[in-house]
């Protein structure tokens, strides 16, 4: 009886390993993140002229896209911007930051005062090769500082994006891609 008894356990226990090592049920896929909504969505490819201020520290850079496809300082026999700094990372950026979230629809002039837009840190105009053109503000960051509240001039909804893009397009005007001198 003991004999048998443990037979038949040891054949359950192979008919349980073979139906788990080859019929065992896939587990589902995870599934992927939601992608985060644009505050605006534009072609980089069509981005034809970029103004990007400061008010506050009372500075801003203007770039432009020639013929050759380049972007160049936009002032009289502008240089091109340096390309290890450009690359083709900013046209990108400026296409359209996903929003981490939106904060406020519809804001009132109070609410929008609160997120920093009555002077606003940054303002960004993109004109597009068919003449439209974006106006963007950004205000103050959020208070754990690892975003910005940013929202289209003619809108009152309200998006926070990551501080890394505002850094980026900071550096921009603080620290201009000017061509290193052997290139100039």
């Amino acid at each position: 009886m003991r004999l048998g008894s443990i037979l038949a356990l040891l054949v359950i226990l192979v008919a349980l390993g073979v139906y788990f090592l080859f019929f065992r049920p896939e587990p589902p896929p995870e599934p992927l993140p939601a992608p985060r909504p644009p505050v605006w969505d534009v072609d980089m490819m069509e981005l034809q002229h970029i103004v990007i201020s400061l008010p506050q520290q009372d500075k801003s850079e203007e770039f432009v896209k020639h013929e050759d496809r380049q972007w160049y300082f936009d002032e009289p026999e502008g240089p091109r911007a340096d390309p290890k700094r450009w690359g083709g990372g900013i046209p990108l950026i400026l296409s359209g930051p996903g929003a981490d979230r939106l904060i406020a629809e519809d804001a009132t002039e109070e609410r929008l005062a609160v997120f920093g837009f009555t002077q606003p840190r940054m303002e960004i105009v993109l004109t597009l090769e068919n003449e439209d053109i974006i106006d963007i503000e950004v205000g103050d960051s959020t208070p754990d500082g690892i975003a910005y509240y940013v929202k289209l001039a003619d809108s009152t909804d309200v998006y926070t994006v990551d501080y890394t893009w505002y850094d980026v397009l900071e550096r921009l005007v603080l620290e201009p891609p000017y061509p290193p001198p052997e290139e100039e």
